[in-house]
C-alpha cells in the first residue's frame, strides 16, 4: 500500500530514482516509528529502574541513526556516473552497511559495559503493566519494520535495506527477552536484568558483526549470484553460431551497476564479420535482458578435426555423468612422446578448496586414461568466479 501510495513507478526497480525512493521511504518510516519507540521506551525505562529497556531505548535512537544513513546512502550512491567515478557510485550502499555495522557495534560495547555495572552492583526492578504493553507494542512494531524493510530490500536487491530488517528482527528477539525479565521479578527477588542487558549486547556485536562481513565482502568483491551465471549463460547459448561459452566472471560495481567478461566458442571457420555481428548480438541481448555490459573474447573450435570432436565428446561425457559440478573447456592436443598429449582446461567450483581440486584432477586424469589410452593428459585447473547451486556439490 505504502509503495503504490508514494512512489510512482514502483515496479520499475531497475531506475536509480525508483531505487532512491525505496531508500526513502524506508529511512523515514524507521525514524518515525524508532523515535516513538525511543521515547515511551526511556518513559518505562526509568520507571522500572530496567538497564534492559534503557539500553533498548538506546537502540531504537541508534535504529533512527540507521535510516538517516540509510537516506543519505541511497541519495549518494544513485548519483550518475562522472569523471572521478566511471562506473558510478552505487558501492556507497556498501560503505552506508559499514557505518551501521559500526553504530551497532558501538551501542553493543556500552550496553556490555552497564549490564556489567548492573551485575556486580544489582539493583530492584519494579514490574509495572504499561512497561509490558510498550514492550508488545514494540515487538509489533519492530516486527513490521522487519517484514517490511525485508520485502524492499529483496524488491530492490538492497543490503543495506535487508541489514535493517535483520537488526528490526533481533529487536523483536530483544524485547521477548526484556519483557521475560520484567515478569521474572514477579516470582523470585534475584535480578536478572544485568544478565538480559549482556545477552542484549552479544546479539548487538553479533549482528554488527555479520552485517561488517557482507558489506566488506561486497566491497572487495564477492562471487557473483549464481543466478546471474546461469542467466547470462541460457542467453549466450541461445544465440545461433554460439557452440560454448566458459570463463565467465561478472564484476559488481553496486547494486545494479554489473558488468561481464567471458569467452564464447564460434567454429573456426567463421568469418570475421560474421564473428563481429555474433558478438554484437550477444552484447545487445545481455544489455536488454538483464543490464548487464559486457566483454567478449572468442574462441574457435575446429569442428572439421574429427580426432579431436570425438575426444572432446568421449571427454565431455565421462565428465558430465561422474563429475557434473566440474566444467571442461579449450580443449586442443599438443605433440608429445611416446604419445600426444590432451590439454584442456577444467573449471572448479570456489567451495572446492585447492588440495581437493587436484585429487580431483587426479582422478579425472585417471578416467580419461581407461577411455583414451592412447592419450596423456594434462588438465588446468580453473576456478568459477560466481556462486555454485547447492545441488552441485551434493
Amino acid at each position: 500500500m505504502l509503495l503504490k501510495l508514494l512512489i510512482k513507478d514502483y515496479k520499475n526497480t531497475e531506475s536509480p530514482a525508483v531505487r532512491k525512493k525505496y531508500g526513502l521511504l524506508s529511512g523515514i518510516c524507521g525514524i518515525i516509528l524508532n523515535m516513538l519507540l525511543a521515547g515511551l521506551k526511556f518513559i518505562m525505562g526509568a520507571i522500572t529502574n530496567s538497564v534492559a529497556i534503557t539500553a533498548d531505548a538506546i537502540n531504537n535512537l541508534t535504529d533512527c541513526l540507521t535510516s538517516l544513513l540509510t537516506i543519505l546512502g541511497f541519495r549518494w550512491s544513485t548519483k550518475p556516473a562522472d569523471r572521478e567515478h566511471p562506473f558510478g557510485h552505487a558501492r556507497i550502499e556498501y560503505l552506508i552497511s559499514l557505518a551501521v555495522a559500526a553504530i551497532i557495534f558501538i551501542t553493543g560495547y556500552e550496553v556490555m559495559r552497564t549490564s556489567i555495572l548492573k551485575i556486580i552492583n544489582p539493583e530492584p526492578l519494579y514490574f509495572t503493566p504499561w512497561a509490558a504493553v510498550v514492550l508488545a507494542f514494540s515487538m509489533v512494531v519492530k516486527l513490521w519494520m522487519y517484514m517490511f524493510n525485508r520485502k524492499l530490500g529483496k524488491t530492490i536487491n538492497s543490503d543495506t535495506l535487508l541489514a535493517v530488517g535483520i537488526d528490526s528482527r533481533n529487536d523483536v528477539l530483544i524485547n521477548v527477552v526484556t519483557l521475560f525479565s520484567l515478569f521474572f521479578t514477579l516470582f523470585t527477588s534475584f535480578v536478572i536484568d544485568g544478565y538480559v542487558g549482556a545477552l542484549l549486547a552479544l546479539v548487538f556485536l553479533k549482528s554488527g558483526y555479520n552485517i561488517a562481513k557482507e558489506a566488506l565482502g561486497r566491497i572487495i568483491g564477492n562471487p557473483s549470484n549464481g543466478s546471474i551465471a546461469v542467466k547470462i549463460k541460457e542467453i549466450v547459448k541461445s544465440q545461433e553460431g554460439v557452440l560454448g561459452m566458459h570463463d565467465l566472471i561478472v564484476h559488481s560495481y553496486g547494486p545494479g551497476r554489473d558488468m561481464a567478461s567471458l569467452h564464447v566458442e564460434i567454429p573456426m571457420d567463421m568469418t570475421l564479420a560474421a564473428s563481429h555481428i555474433l558478438t554484437e548480438k550477444i552484447e545487445d541481448a545481455l544489455l536488454k535482458q538483464l543490464g548487464i555490459p559486457v566483454v567478449i573474447q572468442l574462441t574457435p573450435i575446429d569442428l572439421s578435426d574429427q580426432r579431436l570432436q570425438n575426444i572432446i565428446c568421449t571427454t565431455s561425457s565421462l565428465i558430465a555423468k561422474e563429475y557434473p559440478y566440474l566444467h571442461p573447456n579449450e580443449f586442443r592436443i599438443k605433440d608429445g612422446k611416446p604419445r600426444p598429449i590432451l590439454v584442456f582446461d577444467l573449471e572448479f567450483p570456489l567451495e572446492i578448496k585447492r588440495r581437493n581440486a587436484l585429487a580431483l584432477r587426479d582422478a579425472v586424469s585417471k578416467d580419461i586414461a581407461n577411455v583414451l589410452p592412447e592419450y596423456d593428459c594434462d588438465i588446468n585447473i580453473e576456478y568459477g568466479f560466481s556462486e555454485s547451486p547447492p545441488q552441485a556439490l551434493s
